[in-house]
């Protein structure tokens, strides 16, 4: 496992146009806590404030009418979230945000970064940049939702993730999480995954890890690619 980096360090890893000054009273202004897995970090329908993961890996997802689950994205060290605040102090959350491993978050008021963004144009134009980022980056998923089947979009989430969340000694999502990832119920996932291990794709492994086989092959079956250019998913 390597060193946790400092809230400072990310701050000014995704904002290089903030004054040097502001990245250290962002870092000061910060309030770090520890997660474990499966905590749920943010409940839908509540402001969610800027934050920042600094060890571990979170989901955004929301939990619809009928009872299915529903995945918006999965971030490690280093992601920026909850912008939506800055803008609209009194927005309120669309997703829940949940703790996949133990780890550690930082957060910020809303308040204190928007008078911080307003008094150095250098951190306002970082923050418009990753919002920027931010849609294209749900364009690009809103494009595997709607034309992709849930084969494509299966191998398209096991191309983006499966090293990291998957495919490792302890795996960071369950299958379960996987289902959500693709908008899929647990039936169609199984029978989704078992087609893809046929074909020599990918290899189940006891305790919910996916081994990657054949990124090529993964790769043939996606049909809605990300343009290029686009920001990393």
């Amino acid at each position: 496992m390597g060193a946790i980096e400092s809230v400072g360090f990310h701050v000014a890893t995704l904002l290089p146009s903030a004054d040097a000054g502001t990245v250290r009273r962002l870092e000061r202004a910060a309030r770090q806590q520890a997660f474990s897995r499966r905590d749920v970090l943010h409940a839908r329908g509540m402001q969610l404030p800027p934050f920042v993961v600094l060890d571990g890996h979170v989901m955004s997802r929301r939990v619809v009418e009928t009872g299915q689950v529903y995945a918006a994205l999965i971030a490690g060290p280093g992601y920026l979230g909850g912008l939506r605040s800055i803008s609209d102090p009194d927005a309120e959350a669309l997703y829940e945000l949940v703790a996949l491993t133990d780890g550690t978050w930082a957060t910020w008021d809303p308040g204190v970064m928007r008078q911080l963004a307003l008094e150095d144009a250098g951190l306002a134009v970082g923050l418009l940049d990753l919002s920027s980022d931010f849609a294209v980056v749900l364009n690009v998923r809103l494009d595997e939702r709607s034309f992709a089947s849930a084969r494509q979009r299966m191998a398209a989430i096991l191309l983006r993730y499966g090293k990291v969340i998957f495919d490792t000694p302890h795996p960071v999502a369950q299958r379960a999480d996987l289902a959500a990832m693709i908008g899929t119920s647990r039936v169609m996932m199984y029978r989704t995954l078992r087609g893809l291990e046929a074909d020599g794709l990918v290899q189940r492994q006891h305790g919910g890890g996916i081994n990657i086989l054949d990124e090529d092959g993964l790769a043939r079956l996606i049909q809605v690619a990300a343009p290029d250019g686009a920001p990393a998913l």
